[in-house]
């Protein structure tokens, strides 16, 4: 359930808290006192994007925050599935808004909007003034008998979706085999071509780096050869001023002294070590100069290797390895079209697989649907005529459909006949505004029997009707509230006085600023409303009178 509701600087909103209670809550006041705001407020943590022009004016950001709380293990598993954290059963929701961006957070951890919106969604259901208006959409009748699926149900309902994409899959694959014979050869001819230069050229991973190399090193054998050429006579013995013989004078002297004293000793042994090394650096460096030697040839064949290779590269890769595998693939899509119809038969079979797959699927689901409005519509009736529906005929029209669809082959459309003697007509040509809230009032009491859903919102049900038939809207909720949580906001007293706990929204006016407060009545305002409601402003003793009968009777109606 919903415990707690905190808003700050949201439009009129300065700042508001409320604590929600059990069973029935009820909102009322004036018109444009800022109900609206509210609701948008509550509909702002099911992922509703808030636009900026919602901040109060002069505030940097608005925040709402929504505390909830179950002890239903089922629901905070599947909360816990996205990741997070529910500890003694309580869910902190909380939004911020402002002028860059919004962060949402659930239980300190930040979600996406898309978390946001599926966490929220199991904990409660709203229904706004618009959206009795999805009855209006044929297309929104299957959504919602859906919502009474079985889990085995919605397996199948995955299952058609999963065997319809592999049906157009493969269709996709057919369709680019079955092209015609000039452009099938066409296409056949350029990739022989393809494969057959890739082939030539008999590529070896890696022969094209150590090519470069090889042609880099051509390139600058002259400039190379001169410089390893002054290192050869610098460190030799054939010119005066080499290290080589000046090692050797320098070894002869210290060889002189080294019996005079031991540490000199060690000087002269270090020598002998560098005239080593030096002396094998000079007879390498003297070899790689002696080997640089390159004839024309050589470098011919190099620089036209090196231009076939990277012609190929240009053509079919950045590297050896990919212009391989641009062959292997170019060779594959050659055998398959070289072997096309055989290609196009095995294909045909596994769509056919998966077509007979979907229609089990969806024949499995199709049965399931019409088990399923067969007694959802009888329900529906029973609520219908709670609600003060006289001779009231409600039916679900399930239809099979030839083409496959994403939810299976099903058409479903909602029917109905509110006068006796009148055929059935889809509801979206019959019903008025009232009648339509009052339907998905009806839907909405059979949904919450089955649905886990704590908590249901209801944002003026009530739109159209009076009388008779608002006595009738408030049973049905109070019946609602037996077992779930509802909190409705209403302009009719009937409701009003059924509530469990009554709460006053009001705007209060300043020469500054206008701000929309919330608060919780006790029995004596909420009497006092409730004969507002009656009457007007004014709260005449009979309003006042018929106030007390009103909550009287609605209290002798619970059962808790």
């Amino acid at each position: 359930m919903l415990q707690y509701l905190h808003v700050k600087n949201l439009a009129l909103i300065d700042e508001v808290e409320i604590s929600f209670n059990e069973h029935l809550n009820i909102l009322t006041g004036e018109t444009g006192a800022g109900k609206s705001i509210l609701i948008g407020s509550i509909e702002s943590a099911l992922g509703k994007k808030m636009s900026k022009d919602m901040i109060r004016l002069g505030a940097k950001e608005a925040v709402i925050e929504l505390l909830f709380w179950t002890d239903n293990k089922e629901i905070i598993k599947e909360i816990e599935g996205f990741d997070l954290t529910v500890e003694e059963g309580q869910i902190f929701i909380k939004r911020v808004i402002n002028e860059k961006r919004s962060i949402n957070k659930i239980n300190d951890s930040t979600v996406t909007l898309h978390t946001l919106r599926e966490v929220s969604h199991r904990l409660f259901d709203l229904h706004g003034q618009q959206e009795h208006q999805t009855l209006l959409k044929e297309k929104n009748h299957l959504m919602m008998l859906d919502h009474f699926l079985s889990e085995k149900d919605r397996k199948e309902r995955k299952n058609c979706r999963k065997y319809l994409k592999e049906y157009m899959n493969i269709s996709k694959e057919i369709d680019a085999l079955e092209l015609d014979d000039q452009q099938k050869l066409r296409e056949i001819g350029f990739l022989e071509h393809e494969i057959q230069e890739i082939e030539a050229a008999h590529l070896i991973v890696g022969e094209d780096e150590e090519l470069e190399q090889m042609y880099r090193k051509m390139v600058h054998s002259r400039e190379i050869a001169a410089s390893c050429g002054i290192t050869v006579r610098l460190t030799g013995y054939d010119e005066e001023a080499a290290i080589g013989n000046q090692l050797t004078e320098s070894i002869r002297r210290i060889q002189e002294v080294s019996h005079l004293d031991s540490e000199i000793l060690g000087f002269y042994e270090q020598l002998l070590q560098i005239e080593d090394l030096l002396g094998s650096f000079h007879q390498e460096i003297t070899d790689y100069v002696q080997n640089m030697e390159f004839d024309e040839q050589t470098y011919a064949e190099t620089e036209e290797r090196l231009n076939t290779i990277n012609s190929l590269k240009d053509k079919y890769g950045s590297s050896v390895e990919a212009v391989l595998k641009y062959e292997q693939d170019s060779q594959k899509r050659l055998d398959i079209l070289q072997n096309a119809k055989d290609k196009i038969n095995e294909l045909k079979e596994k769509r056919q697989q998966a077509e007979d797959s979907y229609k089990i699927a969806a024949g499995k689901l199709s049965a399931s649907r019409k088990r399923i409005a067969k007694k959802l519509q009888k329900d529906i009736t029973k609520a219908l005529e709670d609600l003060n529906f006289l001779s009231v005929v409600f039916e679900i029209q399930v239809t099979e459909e030839e083409q496959m669809q994403p939810d299976g082959m099903n058409k479903i459309c909602f029917m109905i006949s509110t006068n006796p003697g009148l055929p059935l007509r889809p509801i979206q040509e019959v019903a008025s505004g009232g009648e339509l809230s009052r339907i998905m009032l009806a839907m909405k009491s059979v949904l919450a029997k089955s649905d886990h859903v704590e908590t249901l919102i209801f944002d003026e049900i009530d739109t159209g009707i009076s009388g008779e038939t608002a006595n009738r809207v408030a049973k049905k909720m109070e019946l609602i509230s037996r077992n779930h949580q509802v909190i409705a906001i209403t302009h009719l007293p009937q409701i009003a006085a059924i509530a469990d706990s009554h709460y006053y929204i009001e705007k209060q006016t300043d020469q500054k600023k206008t701000t929309t407060i919330i608060r919780e009545l006790d029995s004596k305002e909420s009497l006092e409303e409730i004969a507002r409601m009656i009457s007007g402003n004014e709260r005449t003793e009979i309003a006042l009178k018929n106030a007390k009968e009103m909550k009287s009777l609605a209290n002798d109606a619970k059962l808790y």
